[in-house]
């Protein structure tokens, strides 16, 4: 008996699969699947009982039944984001959609079968003689009326699936448009600020306040025109959606925390200082990145104990693990390992197997990649989004690759974009000018300026220094802030942290054979990973060390010393400056779960504070007398007396410009600052792109194991 949907046949004795006649050709255990899911139509299987059933006492994953099914939904035709024939039922199973004609051939030859035409008769004996008077009728005029009624069964099942086909929906437009972010707001530039729920129908990202700098949680269905702000979510970064679409994971004060999509309280889950991504799993695992220098680690979604997962490699040039999103199955984790401290540098795409907790590179030149459909990763590098096929089976890419969109937006953040049930959104990239000025001399730009990264500026105040980086590497160069002409220093490799002695000599971390950061242009410095921010009088070095805990230490160093912490405590601190005399050193430091500016004199671990609600990257005035630190895009300078008890006064914001940010502080107080044309703040959102993606870039069929 052949069972029959839709334009395909399947006879579950010989196991035979037919379309319109020819037959399908499958592998056996992708078969066993589509038997048992034909033996219960409309019903819910299990992934545990189709496991038991077609593999039996094989050992075997989830990853192998879903592999199986991702084959036959190709041989079907089938979109997984708009089923026919094959549903997934989230966290349950799968089941069979259409409906299901049986078609017994024995019954289809009543009318041709050799001697049983509605005129034929046989001749059956009675005793010894057969009397060839006496005749009966043939027994296919005994099954006429059964007959009958299969047929008209037949008919009335044919007439019902044809209503139902006819009934059926289409499938959903592929679509594009545009959202932007709430009146005054702009989406959040400190990490990547977009989210789509596992279905694809909820958009949610991280946006901050133009007037405050605040930023928060919004949440806007796709159906709806506005987007509703969560309340508790002051500080949000890096949002990512739970597998049901309930919940909001997020970074804020130094944690990783939760938040229900419809509202309430947020839930503390783990300690997370510097936000680097994560990524919430079907078993309700939550993978994260946030150490400044660490690796991945693993936490409930109901808190408790945190898992470290991975530590970076800092030999094979690795400083920190971040991105990182599950693969399907929960067997695997993607993620980009970064080998630059310059922001937004290129790293590698690597994938991370489960149990055993190796990893490797997958590709370089990628800021970040995340799962998008079975077989596919998509990857940010640049301003371009690639989808890449992916062996999911193997954990290795499959070599075919394609442009998805050419106009996301290229920032510091590890690419803006996310994927969901067949949606993708992205920042949009603006056509906007940037350029480097003094503040004092506005629309003059200072040539070639707007394209370093790391600027410092020297003693004099007539050179800056700074860092090209790109797939290749990245290397110092000097500038002239007053002609715009550069002269390179570095010639290929890694060259980061450029930092300017009193005579004004160049130092800075270049990277060796051995994968470790070295201090570069002055002798004696032996020590591992350590990035020059300032240099005192005397040839000291402040430098940020960073270590296999994941953290970042401000240390001292003297030529052929050993380094010194600046200040002890398990926090991380970073941007290390001396005064002018050598004798203070102030830096940044997040002991108080946000990042502020502290000074110590030199030998006196005391820390006395300067800024009083946030601040980073603190730089001297020349005379010693004032301290700058940043305050979001604001400037602030603290008075500073050294012979008094108590050495910081008031406070002021001497520079806030919509629009600008200043990069930094010349000697005798002019400002270097960037400028950046105005900008409408917006993202594409594209549904059913998984279906465009397809047409254009097959990925190759995996056989189930």
């Amino acid at each position: 008996m052949r069972i029959s949907f839709g334009p395909f046949a399947f006879d579950p004795e010989n196991r035979l699969l037919w379309r319109d006649g020819t037959e399908v050709a499958l592998p056996p255990r992708v078969l066993g699947v589509l038997e048992l899911l034909i033996e219960r139509p409309g019903q819910i299987i299990a992934r545990q009982d189709l496991l038991d059933r077609v593999w039996k006492d094989a050992f075997v994953t989830d990853t192998s039944l879903a592999e199986a099914v991702s084959v036959l939904r190709q041989a079907l035709g089938d979109d997984p984001q708009s089923p026919r024939y094959i549903q997934t039922i989230h966290r349950r199973g799968y089941r069979f959609l259409p409906p299901l004609r049986h078609n017994d051939p024995a019954v289809e030859r009543l009318g041709t079968a050799r001697g049983l035409t509605p005129d034929s008769h046989f001749a059956v004996s009675s005793g010894a003689r057969a009397d060839s008077a006496a005749v009966k009728p043939s027994i296919a005029w005994q099954l006429l009326p059964w007959s009958v009624t299969i047929l008209s069964l037949a008919l009335a099942t044919a007439g019902v699936w044809r209503g139902v086909r006819e009934q059926s929906p289409e499938p959903p437009p592929i679509a594009r448009f545009e959202v932007r972010p709430t009146p005054g707001s702009s989406f959040d530039r400190r990490a990547p600020a977009l989210a789509v729920s596992p279905d694809g129908r909820t958009l949610a990202w991280a946006g901050c306040d133009g007037a405050t700098d605040v930023c928060g949680l919004f949440v806007r269905p796709i159906d709806r025109l506005d987007a509703v702000r969560l309340a508790g979510t002051d500080g949000a970064a890096a949002p990512f959606f739970s597998p049901d679409g309930r919940w909001l994971g997020f970074f804020a004060d130094g944690k990783l925390r939760k938040v229900s999509v419809s509202g309430g309280s947020p839930v503390p889950l783990a300690d997370a200082p510097v936000p680097g991504g994560a990524s919430w799993g079907e078993d309700g695992r939550i993978v994260f990145s946030g150490l400044p220098a660490g690796g991945l680690s693993l936490a409930s979604d109901q808190g408790g104990e945190v898992t470290p997962l991975t530590t970076p490699q800092f030999a094979r040039g690795e400083l920190r693990h971040l991105w990182p999103s599950w693969l399907p199955g929960g067997r695997a984790i993607v993620f980009t390992v970064a080998t630059s401290p310059v922001p937004g540098a290129p790293g590698h795409l690597a994938v991370l197997s489960l149990p055993s907790r190796t990893w490797r590179s997958l590709r370089g030149g990628v800021t970040r990649g995340v799962p998008a459909g079975r077989g596919y990763l998509l990857v940010s590098g640049g301003s371009d989004l690639q989808a890449v096929t992916f062996d999911e089976g193997a954990l290795a890419l499959t070599g075919a690759s394609d442009s998805v969109l050419d106009a996301a937006a290229d920032d510091d953040t590890g690419a803006p974009f996310a994927v969901g049930g067949g949606t993708l959104v992205a920042v949009r990239r603006a056509a906007t000018h940037r350029t480097v000025e003094w503040n004092d001399a506005p629309d003059r730009a200072v040539a070639n300026a707007a394209n370093l990264a790391q600027l410092t500026i020297s003693p004099d105040g007539r050179q800056a220094a700074g860092v090209t980086a790109d797939v290749t590497g990245s290397d110092i160069w000097r500038i002239d802030l007053q002609s715009g002409a550069l002269t390179r220093v570095t010639f290929g490799g890694a060259n980061v942290s450029p930092a300017w002695s009193a005579r004004g000599d160049l130092v800075y971390a270049t990277r060796g054979r051995d994968g470790l950061f070295h201090v570069a242009a002055l002798s004696g410095f032996s020590q591992d990973n350590l990035f020059p921010s300032s240099i005192a009088p005397d040839g000291t070095i402040a430098a940020v060390r960073i270590s296999a805990d994941g953290r970042t230490t401000l240390v001292t160093a003297a030529r052929d010393g050993k380094p010194q912490p600046v200040v002890d405590g398990p926090f991380d601190q970073s941007s290390g400056a001396f005064s002018p005399d050598g004798a203070w050193i102030a830096f940044d430091s997040d002991e108080n779960g946000r990042r502020d500016v502290y000074v110590v004199r030199r030998g006196d671990p005391r820390r006395i504070p300067v800024s009083t609600g946030g601040g980073e990257r603190p730089s001297w005035s020349g005379d010693g007398r004032s301290l700058y630190f940043h305050d979001g895009d604001r400037l602030v300078r603290a008075a500073f007396d050294p012979a008094h008890e108590v050495h910081v006064g008031a406070r002021e914001i001497v520079f806030d410009r919509p629009g600008a940010r200043v990069l930094a502080v010349a000697p005798g107080g002019r400002l270097l600052i960037q400028r950046q044309s105005a900008r409408a703040d917006s993202a594409i959102v594209v549904l059913q792109w998984l279906r465009e993606l397809r047409q254009r870039l097959p990925r190759p069929v995996t056989a189930p194991r």
